[in-house]
């Protein structure tokens, strides 16, 4: 069920107003790792380092389940390959950086640098999970 966002789910889930929620590490590792909240599965195919005893959704019954969430950079169709690539090898470098890393850390999140191709394959591969997930929620747009 949609909630009013995930500030106010967290501060109703710590405040007992809600039983459960289903939010991103970026929100939840802080509280987790403070006691306020614990964390019952990882929707991720594999577990987190920085919550290494939780365990995955798959593992706690649901096989197949993988809702990991993501974040990526687009560019306008028709960008010339030039600032595309030049983009691109600063954002990668950007990811790689020691001070990106650790702030993904803080936060439980994973940094993929890659090719705009491998990520136009990664968008391709996750388009029909979750238009299939969509119907079957029975989510209409407004």
């Amino acid at each position: 069920m949609p909630y009013r966002g995930a500030a106010n789910a967290i501060t109703d889930l710590i405040g007992g107003q809600i039983d459960l929620a289903f939010e991103a590490t970026s929100v939840t590792l802080a509280h987790i790792h403070e006691g306020k909240v614990r964390a019952l599965g990882i929707s991720a195919p594999s577990r987190l380092p920085e919550i290494g005893d939780v365990p995955t959704i798959a593992e706690s019954g649901l096989p197949d389940f993988n809702a990991a969430s993501w974040t990526g950079i687009m560019a306008p169709a028709g960008t010339p390959r030039p600032i595309i690539d030049k983009l691109n090898g600063l954002i990668n470098a950007g990811l790689r950086s020691t001070v990106m890393q650790a702030r993904f850390h803080q936060l439980a999140a994973i940094t993929k640098p890659g090719t705009p191709e491998e990520f136009a394959a990664f968008i391709t591969q996750e388009v029909p999970k979750w238009t299939n997930m969509t119907k079957l929620s029975g989510v209409q747009a407004e």
